[in-house]
């Protein structure tokens, strides 16, 4: 049970899920997936289907659609409910697995899990100590403040088992939400081994147009916790010296984009500084392997995908030291951390990278090997395992 499922790609959860169903079907498990889209639709695949339900609210959406879109939320919840409840009376599951909580917190089954990629006490500290608000940041504090939170609860209360990517959620859940520590499992998001036909760094290069330039990369949704605001801010301390020699790509879009725009125009940071819009998955190795350097600047993170997939293909890593794939980091092994929102702690590392070639080379071999610890196939293998635990919990009533 997923809000979003490709092509209908809001965020990180989307594609964790498709993977994650991806080989457990190979693995010989029968997978169904109830996703909201864009039209009422079924595709039936080897090990399941995909049911598509169309969005009547913003549900789906990356970037604001305004209050009145926002306001059907509710009764696309509602309805998201009564389907999955219909199927699951129809069909035989032996566990009902909820991608989110904020979604599938009625939702009814005696074996069900729910995984919780970060919770709504994390979003509201994020949203008010980035001070960013904007009318939609506002809706959402109020959504997080009231019926986030009583879907969290929901979901917790009438879960067998409660999956988090991220250790800081993990304690989360434990110390502010009173959940059971035994009721917690920790599974890390995964990454997917590079297919044979994926550019080398020269050749992604040139077919972006970005010869003989240094290329610093990030993607992510435009939203308070990524805080993309540092990494501006750390381009203005290295604009004057870089421009010309190195370049900034910042992928994804949301509903900050027009204020982080704003700020790099205000900064000076045109032509050193590129937005390029929302990226395709199709299109994303190209930016990952045309990239020397690959950055997180968010200060609240599940277990961010991109750091995995940007690492697997030799880009040297730069993170704000959060806890989890970023914490298990040794630094100036497998990348360098940063102090999170210390946008001089970012610019004074970038420099050290775009200057020094040999430990920026060091960087990029490593981090082949540390996102390579991290692969589906053991996610999904781990993920099974809680499935069996809370199948035998159910059958035995527990």
């Amino acid at each position: 049970m997923a809000r979003e499922y490709p092509p209908y790609v809001v965020g990180g959860v989307a594609i964790h899920t498709q993977h994650l169903v991806r080989h457990m079907r190979m693995m010989g498990v029968d997978v169904d997936v109830l996703s909201f889209g864009s039209s009422d639709k079924i595709l039936y695949e080897d090990g399941g289907r995909t049911i598509f339900m169309r969005a009547r609210s913003s549900i789906v959406s990356r970037v604001d659609e305004g209050y009145l879109r926002d306001m059907l939320i509710p009764l696309d919840m509602a309805r998201y409910v009564g389907a999955a409840a219909k199927l699951i009376k129809a069909e035989d599951y032996d566990v009902v697995h909820v991608q989110e909580p904020y979604l599938g917190g009625p939702i009814s089954h005696d074996a069900k899990v729910t995984t919780i990629h970060d919770t709504s006490y994390g979003e509201l500290r994020s949203i008010i100590s980035s001070r960013t608000f904007t009318s939609y940041m506002i809706r959402k504090t109020i959504f997080y403040a009231t019926l986030g939170y009583t879907m969290e609860f929901t979901s917790i209360s009438n879960s067998r088992a409660i999956i988090t990517p991220s250790p800081q959620v993990r304690d989360e859940l434990i110390h502010i939400y009173r959940c059971s520590r035994d009721k917690v499992f920790v599974i890390p998001n995964g990454v997917e081994k590079p297919g044979p036909n994926e550019p080398s760094r020269e050749e992604a290069k040139r077919k972006l147009g970005l010869n003989d330039l240094t290329i610093i990369f990030t993607t992510a949704q435009h939203i308070a916790r990524k805080r993309l605001d540092v990494l501006l801010k750390a381009a203005a301390m290295l604009k004057d010296k870089w421009m010309g020699r190195a370049k900034i790509l910042i992928g994804g879009d949301g509903p900050l984009t027009p204020q982080l725009k704003k700020m790099a125009a205000e900064l000076g940071l045109q032509g050193f500084v590129e937005f390029t819009g929302w990226i395709p998955d199709k299109d994303l190795p190209t930016y990952y392997r045309a990239s020397d350097i690959f950055v997180i600047t968010s200060d609240y993170e599940a277990g961010p995908q991109t750091l995995l997939e940007a690492g697997i293909r030799g880009c040297a890593l730069v993170t704000s030291k959060i806890p989890f794939f970023p914490a298990l980091i040794k630094n100036n092994t497998d990348g360098i951390t940063f102090k999170p929102r210390s946008h001089t702690q970012l610019a004074k590392t970038l420099n050290k990278l775009l200057t020094n070639k040999e430990l920026r080379e060091k960087l990029q071999k490593n981090a082949i090997k540390f996102a390579s610890k991290f692969t589906w196939d053991k996610i999904a293998e781990q993920t099974i395992m809680v499935y069996r635990t809370v199948k035998k919990l159910g059958n035995a009533g527990g």
